[in-house]
């Protein structure tokens, strides 16, 4: 009787430090205050048309050389991975903030957006740097316009539509074009089609192409490189 009571009682233990165990490693994968280290880059973009000189900063400090006006990018920027507090700042002082988790080794794209009613936002993409085909540009197209509730349409010059009524703040998968093929794309129901050069658009080169205006008759492309 007294051998099967140490059993019990060494099992118990046993148990016991496995329950322990399993809550520590729970808890330590929760921390909210575990520091998460490496780097990330992040492209910053001011893509409000009402909004001039726009600085950036993180976490309150001002991480561009220069003020980005309307449509204009910052290069990548290396800043320390995990959640951070990005603002855009303008020369009336008036700051758009967001936090933001940047992942370890991720490269991003972060802009400043306006919807209808002038509220401004920070919203962030992850962008794709591998490797194209040969002979190809890989795209990916972002909505930034408020403007049209039907969306936009983008499509191969003479070929078919890969994408349909791309939503406000909505990003496209990548795509892999021939280099020096035009793309089309208009706002759904508008007939007026505008055209992207394709002699911008390189073989091996990565972009992010992001639209912008009011009308259908404004609206207009802006090509990134990201490579």
């Amino acid at each position: 009787m007294k051998i099967f009571t140490n059993l019990s009682i060494a099992f118990n233990t046993l148990f016991l430090l496995i329950i322990c165990s399993f809550t520590l490693v729970s808890c330590k994968k929760h921390d909210p205050d575990v520091v998460v280290n490496g780097a990330s880059k992040v492209k910053m973009i001011n893509a409000v048309q009402t909004e001039f000189n726009q600085e950036v900063y993180f976490d309150g400090v001002k991480v561009t050389a220069a003020a980005l006006s309307f449509g204009e990018s910052s290069d990548y920027l290396k800043v320390s991975s995990g959640s951070r507090n990005v603002s855009f700042k303008g020369t009336n002082n008036v700051s758009t903030q967001a936090l933001i988790n940047f992942t370890p080794s991720i490269t991003y794209t972060t802009f400043l957006v306006s919807d209808r009613n002038g509220n401004r936002e920070v919203v962030s993409y992850e962008d794709n740097l591998s490797n194209t085909e040969t002979g190809k540009a890989k795209i990916k197209l972002i909505n930034l316009t408020p403007n049209f509730a039907t969306g936009i349409n983008v499509t191969v010059q003479g070929g078919t539509q890969f994408v349909n009524g791309l939503q406000y703040k909505e990003a496209s998968n990548y795509f892999n074009v021939d280099a020096g093929m035009n793309l089309r794309f208009n706002v759904v129901g508008s007939g007026s089609i505008k055209t992207i050069d394709g002699t911008l658009l390189e073989a091996g080169k990565i972009y992010t192409i992001w639209f912008s205006g009011v009308t259908a008759a404004t609206l207009e492309n802006h090509i990134v490189v990201d490579n």
